[in-house]
């Protein structure tokens, strides 16, 4: 399997202030420098017992990052490779669901996802979306929320700076070049700003787990004494679409619905 080790890190510049006299004011910062100085080491640990086969002792301090509130693709990735090797499909696939998530246009992650799946014992048949559809989501996965949000706020900037053109300019033509650009960006600005927000939305807002257990009955009704209508198997992906108590309902991507115990899958 091509699992292609993750070094680096997106706070590479972050440092520890070299400074005599810290003012109260920086002390957030300061504390958030050596946090991600903590996260780069374990990082750097988890690495090193991969590269020596200890998976497990790799799969712990991966966690550790986790646990303080960090998940870059970076980690989340080479978790997955992690369960991976260490023979854990379920829990590979779902840390490279979640690194998609961040990272949907990612090559490697997308191609250990592809190839972890290929290991699922169920082979569902995927209906697929109106072309509409997934020419909006591909959009809204080129960038980040955050590009999005940077993008509509400098839209919106140049378009109040055009429309000021438009007001105040006696010149007839640079008032309609003013108009029409403002317009213009106007529109981008709201593109961009849904882009964000639908970006967002879409990490913050996932339906989808992944099967655990190594075979699990799916239910008619959240029910132990329910009908089992199909099993499903270690490292399906499944979509969550009610809950009541301790049972989930759950849709294949060929349609098929049914009820499953919480405790056999794990959210993405």
């Amino acid at each position: 399997m091509n699992t292609p080790m993750r070094k680096g890190w997106l706070k590479k510049g972050c440092r520890k202030l070299r400074m005599g006299i810290i003012p109260l004011l920086f002390l957030p910062f300061f504390s958030f420098a050596n946090g991600m100085d903590r996260a780069d080491s374990l990082f750097a640990l988890a690495n090193t017992y991969y590269q020596k086969n200890a998976f497990g002792q790799a799969i712990e301090i991966y966690h550790q990052i986790i646990e303080t509130g960090i998940q870059t693709p970076e980690v989340l990735y080479n978790l997955g490779n992690a369960y991976y090797k260490d023979k854990n499909l379920g829990h590979a696939i779902l840390y490279y669901e979640k690194a998609k998530l961040l990272a949907p246009n990612d090559d490697d992650i997308n191609l250990n996802l592809a190839i972890a799946n290929a290991h699922i014992v169920d082979k569902i048949d995927i209906i697929p979306d109106f072309f509409i559809k997934r020419w909006i989501v591909r959009l809204v996965n080129l960038l980040p929320s955050n590009t999005w949000a940077i993008l509509s706020l400098v839209s919106f900037t140049l378009m109040l700076a055009l429309f000021l053109l438009y007001f105040f300019s006696g010149n007839r033509l640079l008032k309609r070049i003013g108009f029409y650009s403002a317009v213009s960006l106007l529109l981008l600005a709201i593109l961009t700003f849904w882009c964000s927000f639908r970006r967002a939305d879409t990490i913050s807002g996932s339906a989808a787990a992944i099967v655990m257990e190594p075979s699990v009955a799916i239910k008619s009704s959240p029910d132990a004494e329910g009908n089992n209508v199909f099993m499903l198997h270690e490292g399906t992906r499944v979509m969550v679409i009610d809950s009541i108590e301790n049972w989930m309902n759950i849709k294949l991507t060929d349609g098929n619905k049914g009820w499953v115990e919480r405790n056999a899958i794990e959210p993405v």
